[in-house]
């Protein structure tokens, strides 16, 4: 009866004496945020991502968070000075903002990209769609036969489609060439126009809406962080805008076929938790989020 009670302690202790290693191990340690530029998609992400970590740890992790403003090169300053300052995880939310932490990040520090189109195409992954070491994260591609479908519901075939996209932007310029082909093969006419910048994005919506019957735009950053010039332009002339995050459907588009941000950055955020709880980045497989229909209440 007493070595039984013994035992008991002693296994009693030695679970509190690894609850309190774990929790001392977790303490003080940071995850660094970043996301190519502040708008509504992107910032439902992070609040998935901040709100996962939070249930998981409360306020044991400290999370730094910085925004690029839309401009690539402060996206690379930011990737350095994270980098150099040696954080434990470092998120990157959109293509631009992954593939500037994945240059920097030399030292391999453990790394979650959320709303990267196609991480193959950015180079985020091995061209067999392997994880790269200490790296891993979520997708957002959309569905594209699914998107097609929407418009077709709403269209005549032989309509034409405007696609506004920023060609510089990796996961625009991939979205934009599927999109092109699978809108094709459906019998629509498609005319795409270029917006190397937010400043851009109104000259190329004057420059599309008066010669397309519905635009359809991508994930586009730079577009959608000059979405109302767009929004805009397009009810001058009353034509349809579709697009392929719900967000933008909050915001005045007829609807979307796209993954829940919210939900893409739970899903990012439970592998912050993972690697910070000790799991290795690449061991954790890429996850692409899945589409979900994002109509407007009265459309």
């Amino acid at each position: 009866m007493y070595t039984k009670i013994v035992l008991f302690i002693a296994i009693i202790l030695g679970f509190v004496f690894y609850n309190n290693s774990s929790e001392s191990n977790i303490t003080g340690k940071v995850v660094a945020i970043t996301q190519i530029a502040p708008h509504p998609s992107l910032d439902r992400i992070r609040k998935g991502i901040e709100d996962e970590i939070a249930s998981a740890f409360g306020d044991k992790v400290k999370i730094e968070f910085q925004s690029a403003q839309g401009n690539p090169a402060l996206a690379t300053q930011i990737a350095q000075n994270f980098i150099g300052k040696k954080v434990d995880v470092v998120v990157a939310i959109t293509t631009p903002s992954a593939q500037a932490i994945f240059s920097a990040n030399t030292p391999k520090i453990p790394m979650v990209f959320a709303g990267v189109t196609d991480p193959v195409a950015a180079k985020l992954v091995e061209d067999n769609g392997k994880n790269k070491e200490n790296v891993t994260g979520v997708s957002d591609a959309p569905d594209i036969q699914k998107q097609v479908a929407l418009l077709q519901e709403s269209l005549p075939k032989g309509s034409t489609i405007g696609i506004i996209y920023n060609p510089g932007e990796t996961n625009s310029h991939v979205h934009a060439e599927r999109l092109e082909e699978a809108l094709q093969a459906a019998g629509f006419l498609v005319i795409k126009t270029p917006a190397y910048s937010t400043g851009e994005v109104l000259q190329a919506a004057q420059g599309t809406v008066p010669n397309a019957d519905a635009l359809m735009l991508t994930n586009d950053n730079t577009v959608i962080s000059a979405l109302d010039a767009v929004l805009q332009t397009a009810k001058q002339k009353g034509i349809p805008i579709f697009c392929s995050d719900p967000e933008s459907v909050k915001r005045g588009c007829k609807g979307a076929i796209a993954p829940d941000q919210y939900e893409m950055g739970r899903r990012a955020g439970e592998m912050v938790v993972r690697i910070l709880k000790g799991e290795r980045g690449h061991h954790i497989s890429v996850l692409n989020a899945p589409s979900n229909r994002f109509p407007l209440a009265n459309s």
